[in-house]
């Protein structure tokens, strides 16, 4: 049997709004993949189906805390878009003090009046913590979860509490109580289908979408030696190895020395920020919009991460011609071509110095590849297959 693309309903629930849960304020924070992917769905949604934005709560976090518990208008891509803040986040992720994820719930608990769930209601799920508060507040309400990566590898990624063993345990039973109760679950990888199919039939297979630049022809890149990290600087990325094979690297034949730009935020940034120097910059977090900035003046995107999905800044890069050095973790696999448009290393600085090796012997035509590939993420068409999935369930 194949993979399954979907599942038919006997029919349709009749819903009212469709709630969208994230530990996200859906405009700039915090940086990464997750908050890209539902910002390409929302733009989706405003230019293809303008209309159906009045039926939509994106519930969320701010940095300002007296924004807490409010409900309130979010300008996005033309239209204005409820929004209501639960808890405050920290801006600077490289020394939280809090569980944001836990912070997340209580918000939901003290938010309870305000969100008003109903049995009509459509909660679009993408940060677990979320559904066991929709479902206190309403048992028969529906629940669409988007698996952003196999829910399994969450325990690794903690930050907090990561010593204690029944907390870590419960977390676990309660991510498979999920997997089995939800109507639905969106996932992105081989892994995460693998996973998840003991606990629940109702899977479909999606991918994360890009919005390809918009170039008269393929973009123009050519070899120079900028590297380009983008994401969350925790231990799970492994950073340091790709600075050490910055730092490590010989000049090419062409005297040419490498250099390694790091844009982000997280708990290993102060530890990683004593590399900063002539070959070797940390940008530190930058609005999502900002990133392509980065991208357009870099030569190669690294990736070497312990364990992912599919990385949303693989697929950005690709669209603006990056080849990629990652590890074939995830869903990495499934998104790359690995001697086309991207190479595969084994997580050490010598591994990820060789990959940039053969990278750059057929720069061009790594660069032409990526850019091609790309075109097979467009937020269009990806979230076309999205919408469709929540139309069983919110409709209005």
């Amino acid at each position: 049997m194949g993979e399954p693309d979907g599942f038919i309903l006997e029919g349709i629930i009749q819903v009212s709004r469709l709630l969208i849960y994230d530990t996200s304020n859906f405009m700039d924070f915090p940086i990464g993949g997750q908050l890209t992917s539902i910002g390409n769905f929302l733009r989706f949604l405003c230019e293809e189906h303008p209309e159906r934005t009045e039926k939509i709560l994106l519930v969320g976090v701010t940095l300002h805390p007296e924004e807490i518990g409010r409900v309130k208008k979010r300008k996005l891509y033309g239209r204005q878009v409820a929004f209501l803040p639960v808890a405050a986040a920290e801006r600077d992720l490289g020394n939280t003090t809090k569980s944001l994820r836990l912070q997340f719930l209580k918000g939901l608990l003290k938010c309870r009046k305000q969100l008003h769930i109903t049995g009509k209601d459509c909660n679009y799920i993408h940060t677990p913590e979320a559904y066991g508060a929709v479902k206190l507040f309403c048992m028969h309400s529906r629940c669409v979860i988007f698996s952003h990566g196999s829910y399994f590898n969450m325990e690794r990624g903690f930050r907090f509490f990561q010593k204690n063993v029944l907390v870590k345990k419960g977390f676990t039973a309660y991510l498979k109580w999920i997997l089995k109760d939800a109507d639905c679950i969106l996932l992105l990888d081989k892994d995460s289908l693998r996973d998840y199919r003991p606990y629940n039939s109702k899977l479909v297979r999606v991918r994360n979408s890009v919005v390809c630049p918009e170039f008269p022809a393929e973009p123009e890149k050519s070899w120079e030696g900028r590297l380009l990290f983008v994401g969350r600087l925790s231990k799970d990325k492994r950073v340091e190895p790709i600075i050490r094979a910055v730092l490590e690297a010989e000049p090419d034949e062409a005297g040419k020395r490498l250099h390694l730009t790091i844009v982000g935020n997280g708990e290993e940034y102060r530890r990683l920020a004593g590399y900063e120097g002539e070959r070797v910059h940390f940008v530190g977090a930058v609005a999502p919009g900002d990133v392509k900035r980065y991208m357009e003046n870099a030569d190669i995107l690294v990736m070497n991460s312990v364990f992912e999905g599919v990385p949303m800044t693989i697929l950005e890069a690709l669209s603006y011609g990056l080849p990629v050095i990652s590890t074939k973790v995830g869903g990495i696999g499934e998104a790359l071509h690995f001697g086309q448009d991207s190479e595969e290393t084994d997580g050490t600085a010598e591994g990820i110095r060789a990959a940039v090796r053969r990278i750059g012997e057929g720069y061009e035509i790594y660069s032409r590849n990526a850019y091609e590939n790309s075109k097979a993420y467009d937020y269009r068409t990806v979230n076309r297959k999205v919408y469709r999935v929540l139309c069983r369930y919110w409709e209005g």
